[in-house]
């Protein structure tokens, strides 16, 4: 959902997808961070959009930049998930903080599970994967073997900010 707080902030169309209307200029400052600091954003390219959240209406793929009225998008496409595949599995480290689209629903699960397994791949590989939050967790039960990555924890918040460096109680 927050690529579309991204899509957004450059002018694309997002259609009825989640937006932080609110976060629109922290999103752009973000971007204008990163290329400053030559870090590159990997970002969504296609999504796959419905427009019956429940899965039984017209589900397809799109461009992430042209997301048709009365849609809203619901997971990574296939190039999308390809491109995740690509940087997770040349990762050292990986921190999961959310799933890619919404898991719960089988028809939308397919980007969550790529990337699940494009974890445990890397993890086997020797990366150090830590999934963190509670719907991370869920995905990473529901859609794969939790046992395969270094450390599962139902603390996206408290994970966050012991990165930052935080001192924890």
């Amino acid at each position: 959902g927050m690529a579309y707080t991204f899509v957004k902030a450059n002018g694309g169309k997002i259609g009825n997808s989640i937006c932080e209307d609110d976060q629109l200029e922290v999103a752009k400052a973000i971007e204008k961070k990163a290329a400053d600091k030559g870090v590159k954003l990997v970002m969504a390219t296609d999504v796959l959009v419905t427009d019956d959240f429940s899965g039984n209406g017209t589900n397809k793929f799109v461009d992430v930049n042209n997301i048709p009225d009365g849609f809203e998008g619901v997971d990574a496409g296939p190039q999308t998930r390809k491109e995740f595949e690509d940087v997770i599995k040349s990762s050292k480290t990986i921190l999961m903080n959310g799933p890619v689209g919404a898991f719960e629903n089988p028809a939308f699960a397919e980007g969550t599970k790529a990337v699940l397994a494009a974890i445990i791949d890397a993890t086997e590989n020797g990366a150090t994967s830590v999934i963190g939050g509670g719907d991370s967790v869920s995905a990473a039960k529901k859609l794969s073997d939790a046992d395969k990555y270094t450390h599962v924890s139902t603390g996206a918040g408290a994970s966050l900010e012991y990165i930052e460096g935080k001192t924890l109680p």
